[in-house]
């Protein structure tokens, strides 16, 4: 169907069915669509929120001309990626939580396949934390493979596996708003994980991206958002991850049902956090507490950071449930296996022979 047709057919209040939203970002990630077509068509979904179809539609696109990462044999891949968008400033907690399960994780044939991208609304991205971590970003397919198998992980670096989000990129710049490519990354492992944890900017997000995953074919996931207090102690932010400030909800996927429940830090035995504690002002300081915290450093960052490993951990059916999870996760940075994951991950990249740039 043209473009105009979809649009005509947005225009006058109809959402788009999974075949029609495969049919327009078809034409969006070819390069079909104009750009006002494609600005359009992101401006309608967005103003009255995206349906499960149409995020299903357009992850499944997205997904059919990805560049994989080949994972070696023998391992069982998972992930921890955020939609991002929370604006709370916190330090990259899913990049360590990454680093955590990996090395909880290495020598039961569990491997982590982070993907992620640079940040446009914190102050510090996964990409550029890794960086400034000593990581290279851009490597060899064979590289990413060698990291999965002898580090326990990769970072899947968003725009060397996405070329057809080029033709997207510079619209959605120009929009300058949230649109529904900012869902899609987390729903698009290069790896082709069936198993993650995704962080979502909104809590009335967890239960429709979890029946997107139940859709797409999840293995066992968590949909996550986290309450952080504002000044006067009331819950009104939130993180793209779990949190140890305040409640948080998940909607778990599992066997392709979806169910949705509530947890709390104090019943898990972690106190509660200042969201202070938790904040940084740029990729170097959040390199700087991820480097604290691995080498043992006890307090907010460390609980936090244990929290959502021991989900990551949980989704890979290392472990029975969250109590299990954190002593795996408190396991992996006390015996120092979360470091050596960091440290092996930086040595593997970093001998690659793709030029940086």
């Amino acid at each position: 169907m043209p473009m105009k047709h979809l649009l005509a057919h947005l225009v006058t209040g109809n959402t788009l069915s999974t075949e029609q939203a495969v049919e327009a970002f078809e034409l969006i990630m070819t390069g079909q669509a104009t750009p006002a077509q494609t600005g359009a068509l992101l401006a309608m979904i967005e103003h009255r929120g995206a349906t499960i179809d149409e995020i299903v539609g357009a992850a499944t696109v997205m997904r059919d001309k990805v560049k994989c990462v080949t994972v070696p044999a023998g391992l069982r891949v998972i992930d921890t990626c955020g939609t991002g968008g929370d604006h709370a400033g916190t330090f990259n907690i899913s990049t360590a939580a990454a680093l955590v399960a990996a090395g909880a994780g290495k020598p039961q044939g569990i491997a982590v396949a982070k993907h992620g991208n640079r940040s446009v609304t914190s102050n510090s991205g996964s990409s550029q934390v890794l960086d400034t971590l000593g990581v290279k970003l851009q490597v060899t397919p064979d590289t990413l493979s060698r990291c999965l198998e002898e580090a326990g992980l990769c970072f899947c670096f968003a725009p060397s596996h996405h070329p057809a989000m080029k033709h997207a990129a510079p619209i959605r710049a120009e929009l300058g708003f949230r649109t529904l490519f900012n869902v899609l990354g987390p729903l698009t492992n290069p790896a082709g994980a069936t198993r993650q944890v995704i962080g979502v900017f909104a809590t009335q997000m967890t239960k429709p991206i979890a029946n997107v995953l139940a859709r797409l074919g999840a293995d066992h996931a968590m949909v996550v958002h986290g309450q952080i207090p504002d000044d006067d102690g009331k819950h009104v932010d939130g993180l793209d991850e779990l949190s140890t400030c305040g409640p948080s909800q998940i909607s778990e996927v599992r066997d392709g049902k979806v169910k949705t429940y509530e947890i709390d830090p104090d019943d898990l035995g972690l106190s509660y956090s200042h969201p202070k504690a938790l904040k940084v002002d740029s990729p170097e300081r959040s390199a700087a507490v991820i480097r604290e915290l691995l080498e043992g450093e006890v307090g907010p960052p460390r609980d936090i950071v244990m929290l959502n490993a021991a989900a990551a951990l949980v989704v890979a059916e290392l472990a029975e449930d969250l109590p299990e999870g954190l002593e795996l996760a408190r396991e992996s940075i006390d015996s120092g296996a979360a470091k050596q994951a960091l440290d092996r991950l930086v040595e593997i990249t970093t001998a690659d022979p793709t030029p940086v740039g």
